[in-house]
């Protein structure tokens, strides 16, 4: 691959989407008063309300520390509130408040909203595919992650 023709390879394509979603989010985020990386949490929530620290840090691939500081800013401005499991008093349980599920149905149309954009001039079949292929792509890298991580 000559030098020039790297800047058009998939890994560089495929930075510049993430970074132009990257970018989209944290606007529409700004317009309904989140940051970026607390939607996950919320929707993680809404689907399984009451999760330990620990569990919604695997769900959501981070680490719990990373996780610890994102619930501390939620929990400063209402969205969320731990609370200790009444059957392991060593457990944290982060759970919504009604703040916090006050605003789903804002983020879920902001997700369709985005991917309608994204996705404008696309048919169906093409959707279907092209999200088919960014799983194979992650499965993929995951393997290639594994294989470097053996050495």
């Amino acid at each position: 691959m000559m030098k020039n023709e790297i800047f058009n390879s998939f890994g560089f394509l495929l930075m510049h989407v993430g970074r132009a979603h990257h970018h989209l989010i944290r606007k529409q985020m700004h317009a309904i008063e989140l940051h970026r990386g607390q939607p996950p949490v919320l929707f993680a929530l809404h689907k399984q309300d009451g999760m330990s620290n620990s569990d919604l840090a695997k769900f959501l691939e981070i680490t719990p520390a990373t996780l610890t500081n994102k619930v501390k800013r939620m929990e400063n401005v209402d969205l969320v509130v731990r609370r200790r499991d009444p059957h392991d008093e060593r457990v944290s349980r982060i759970y919504l408040t009604d703040k916090g599920r006050g605003l789903m149905d804002k983020l879920h149309q902001s997700v369709v909203e985005k991917d309608a954009a994204m996705l404008k001039g696309f048919s169906e079949s093409e959707k279907k595919r092209l999200k088919d292929d960014l799983l194979k792509v992650l499965k993929n890298i995951k393997v290639y992650e594994d294989t470097l991580n053996q050495d």
